[in-house]
């Protein structure tokens, strides 16, 4: 009964309505490794994976080996795939997001930036950019480093343009898998954002070291 019970659990959610209007791209976005939350057009997948919520996640534990999982509060939280364990899952390796180290550590910035100098007038992609040329103007040789090596190319030949560069590249990855909203020159942060913490949490918990390690 116990086997009977988790199988008929696992196919509850092709009983939604929605299903056939919204299971297919919102699989392919999880796999991808998209952040849902209660935001703009992410709202009506949020809602699918809330009402469907113990069905979808016996069936990506069952399938693919991956848990479906709630991040944040009730009232800012989100929904997204993570793997069990040291397991990589049962997920083709083209869906799997690899996040270049440039951008996590411009993520490191942004997070020192709003959570910890609290500075959160920074309302712009130009904003960004100029903070961080700027006021972080000791780190450029280690962003740079990390640029060039990701470009296969000498961090000599590197200047300031570069650094906006990868600061508008890391906003629009963060935009793809959910963590900020990007609208021409404007962007936030979304709750998922804190992802970037759960997943680099040592790193994050010796910040000012791991940015010393850049200069």
């Amino acid at each position: 009964m116990a086997n009977e019970h988790t199988e008929n659990i696992r196919a509850l959610f092709l009983n939604h309505p929605d299903t056939q209007d919204l299971f297919a791209s919102l699989d392919y976005m999880l796999k991808d490794g998209v952040h849902f939350q209660r935001e703009g057009s992410q709202a009506k997948y949020y809602n699918y994976i809330y009402s469907n919520e113990d069905s979808l996640r016996a069936y990506y534990q069952y399938l693919f080996n991956v848990e479906l999982t709630f991040g944040g509060t009730e009232v800012s939280g989100y929904y997204f795939l993570d793997f069990i364990g040291s397991t990589r899952g049962q997920i083709d390796a083209s869906h799997r997001h690899h996040m270049k180290s440039e951008h996590v550590i411009i993520g490191f910035i942004i997070y020192k930036i709003f959570f910890i100098d609290n500075q959160i007038d920074v309302v712009s992609v130009k904003d960004l950019q100029k903070k961080i040329r700027i006021d972080y103007e000791g780190l450029k040789p280690g962003i740079y480093r990390l640029i060039a090596k990701s470009r296969n190319t000498n961090p000599g030949n590197l200047n300031d343009d570069a650094i906006d560069a990868t600061v508008e590249s890391t906003l629009r990855e963060f935009k793809k898998i959910g963590w900020v909203t990007l609208n021409d020159d404007e962007f936030d942060l979304l709750p998922a954002f804190d992802r970037l913490i759960a997943i680099h949490e040592d790193l994050i918990n010796n910040l000012d070291e791991t940015l010393n390690e850049l200069r």
